[in-house]
């Protein structure tokens, strides 16, 4: 099934990097073959064949073969969906992130992308390449980042409190977005926590980056969402 094709959204959508300032690590010349951006990706870390269209990578592939989302860095599984800016509407994208600007812009090492540096062989493909998106990510929800890793569900205890978010905020009975609600802070209350674990990652409402902490409520078996609330528990990274 094609999972990426050319389009003019793409070519209309990137900046071209500059070739000068980019330098390549191309692996010997096997027998590559002209490759969709899902097979490059799946090829470059051993995952299983039976992946699904690239905008729906997020949909729980990823996680059942052992990646988290993370915040964007090197090295990441980038996947965006139908829009965001220079992906195929039909089918989305996916590839690695080569590197990010103070800005947000990006840029990609992947196949199948139709402008960029030169072609070069990676990976059992012949279409890899290095490609800049003109968009900034900053602020959109239609593009993340996965990495291979797992997080402990270790509990820490510790005292601290933080502010509601001005909608107000839902209280779960486990640290996990299917958990069942169980009450409700208002808006902007101030809440006393005494411990946070990782669960579920939640996007944060203020950067919109994904935050895997959750936080139990005082005296209770209860917790909130760390993406949900404006304060961080001590001795915690999202």
């Amino acid at each position: 099934m094609k999972k990426f094709v050319q389009s003019s959204l793409l070519a209309a959508s990137i900046v071209l990097p500059a070739i000068s300032s980019i330098s390549l690590i191309i692996n010997p010349a096997r027998a590559e073959v002209y490759c969709q951006c899902t097979t490059y990706v799946a090829n470059k870390f051993g995952l299983p064949g039976n992946y699904p269209n690239a905008a729906d990578w997020n949909d729980g592939y990823l996680q059942r073969n052992g990646f988290i989302q993370v915040s964007p860095q090197a090295g990441a599984v980038a996947v965006m969906e139908r829009s965001f800016p220079g992906a195929d509407s039909t089918y989305g994208h996916v590839g690695i992130l080569e590197s990010i600007s103070s800005s947000g812009q990006i840029t990609l090492r992947g196949a199948n992308q139709s402008v960029g540096s030169s072609y070069f062989n990676e990976s059992g493909c012949n279409d890899v390449r290095l490609t800049g998106f003109a968009r900034s990510i900053n602020g959109r929800n239609d593009i993340s980042f996965w990495k291979k890793g797992t997080i402990t569900t270790e509990f820490h205890s510790v005292n601290f409190t933080a502010k509601a978010a001005n909608t107000g905020v839902n209280i779960r009975s486990a640290a996990s977005v299917n958990a069942s609600v169980v009450g409700r802070f208002t808006p902007n209350q101030q809440i006393s926590f005494d411990g946070w674990k990782y669960g579920d990652s939640v996007p944060d409402l203020w950067t919109n980056q994904p935050d895997r902490r959750w936080y139990r409520v005082a005296g209770t078996q209860n917790w909130v969402a760390s993406a949900v609330v404006n304060g961080n528990a001590p001795g915690s990274t999202p």
